[in-house]
């Protein structure tokens, strides 16, 4: 996840025009690698047609409205976390790739479904947005599993959570 150095992860409208290039190159060699995605139904339609759904990838959109058709093959929609998981099992993604946004992340925050976070830290306060975990309000230990600087002054940390 894109990250703003104040936590955010998009402005309050969802935009998040201030996503490095090095941090969007990143982001899709992770997609691909990973071969499914998991975003929110608002991030999704935000952005479908310019980023989503991501080609070649496994797009699984969580969302109350289970009856969406989007007229893509590589689309599911489900309506929890855990319908989501099973369905990228049965169509053969032992792992997916949670992208946001924060009402997504934290739905599979609550439920103790991530097991590890990258997130590439970028300089840039926001001030207000829309928070990486949305309606989160336990506490969580990660351990540092990994970190590096990037180009254009990001930080990309990697995180095991240990409470889970």
């Amino acid at each position: 996840m894109a990250v703003s150095s104040d936590g955010f992860i998009a402005k309050k409208d969802g935009n998040s025009d201030w996503v490095s290039k090095t941090d969007s190159k990143i982001f899709e060699e992770k997609c691909r690698e990973k071969g499914c995605v998991v975003l929110g139904r608002r991030t999704f339609e935000q952005f479908y047609g310019s980023l989503y759904p991501f080609n070649g990838v496994t797009n699984i959109i969580l969302t109350r409205d289970i009856n969406k058709i989007s007229g893509d093959d590589n689309v599911k929609f489900v309506n929890s976390p855990q319908e989501a998981l099973k369905a990228a099992k049965d169509l053969g993604h032992p792992e997916i790739l949670l992208i946001g946004g924060g009402t997504a992340n934290g739905l599979f925050i609550r439920e103790n479904l991530i097991d590890e976070m990258f997130l590439s830290i970028h300089p840039i306060i926001l001030g207000d947005g829309i928070k990486l975990f949305e309606g989160v309000e336990k506490s969580l230990i990660m351990e540092t599993f990994e970190s590096k600087n990037l180009d254009e002054g990001l930080v990309q940390v990697h995180y095991k959570l240990k409470n889970i």
